[in-house]
Parts: C-alpha cells; sequence; structure tokens
C-alpha cells in the first residue's frame, strides 16, 4: 500500500506537471492561429507579408507540440494497440511492463540528445535565417517536456510490475 500511496502522489505531481506544460502549449497554438492570420491579411489587403512567418510558426510548432507531450501521455490521448489487452494477468503486466520500458529508454535518449542539441545551439549560436531568432530555447524546451514524460514513463513501468503479481 505504500507504494502505490506514493505512486499516486508521483501521478497527480506529473498531472500537475502536465497541465502547465499543456497550457504554454495552448498559447504556441494560439500564436500560431495569430501569426497566420497576420501574414494572410499583411499579404492580402496591404500586400506585406509577415516577414519571418514560416520560421516563426515552425518554432511556435515545437513549443505546442512539446507541451503537449506529458498531459497526452496522462490522458491516454497516445496511440495504442489494444490487442494484448485481453491477455491476462501476469503476462498482460509483462508485456505493459517492457512497452513502458522501451518507451522510457528512447524518452531518456530523446530528453538527453535534445539537451545536448540545445547546448550545441548555444554554443554555435544559431539563429533563424530571415527574424534571427535564436533556436537553441526551443530545443531546451523539447528537454524540459520530454522529462515529465520519462517520469510518467518510470511510474508506468512500476505500476506494469506490481500488476503483475495480481492474479
Amino acid at each position: 500500500m505504500n507504494i502505490e500511496k506514493g505512486l499516486s502522489r508521483f501521478e497527480k505531481f506529473n498531472y500537475v506537471i502536465g497541465i502547465w506544460l499543456e497550457r504554454v502549449a495552448i498559447l504556441g497554438v494560439l500564436a500560431m492561429i495569430v501569426c497566420t492570420t497576420i501574414d494572410v491579411i499583411g499579404r492580402k489587403v496591404f500586400n506585406w507579408p509577415l516577414p519571418g512567418e514560416t520560421e516563426i510558426n515552425s518554432l511556435l510548432q515545437v513549443v505546442a507540440i512539446a507541451g503537449a507531450l506529458a498531459i497526452t501521455k496522462i490522458d491516454g490521448r497516445h496511440v495504442r494497440i489494444e490487442l494484448i489487452d485481453k491477455l491476462r494477468q501476469p503476462a498482460l503486466g509483462i508485456i505493459h511492463a517492457i512497452v513502458a520500458l522501451i518507451g522510457l529508454v528512447l524518452f531518456i535518449l530523446l530528453t538527453w540528445k535534445s539537451f545536448n542539441y540545445a547546448e550545441s545551439l548555444r554554443i554555435n549560436h544559431e539563429i533563424t535565417g530571415t527574424v534571427k531568432i535564436p533556436i537553441y530555447p526551443f530545443a531546451l524546451w523539447l528537454f524540459l517536456c520530454c522529462i515529465p514524460v520519462v517520469l510518467i514513463l518510470i511510474k508506468e513501468f512500476i505500476t506494469s510490475l506490481l500488476e503483475t503479481r495480481k492474479r
């Protein structure tokens, strides 16, 4: 029971972080809408497109997609194959544990590599071509958004291992 109580607190903590990241992602989507609207109106009405609109929207896509990773995983809105859900314990728990472990390894690699990439971009002073926006904060954002997903997958792995004991 002590482990389950700790996992419940851990899950609530991840949920709060996921909600905050989702709010930033929503702001990213809204900024993309505003940016595209300004560009279209400027291009069609005033014959003056928004400079760097494509670059800005590309960077805002990183904000939107990365920010939604954790809450999508928490809410179960990700792609999942449910064929194996008909299996009984302990086989189902073992398969879920293996899937969580594979996801955990992949997201640990993604987290690590996105941090390395952000550092590389920062050191080399990489900026966008038209509007000269530094790129490294967006790679750093991806790094920060991967951390809660790693925590969620750790919790899922432990929960799956506990499921194997149930009959």
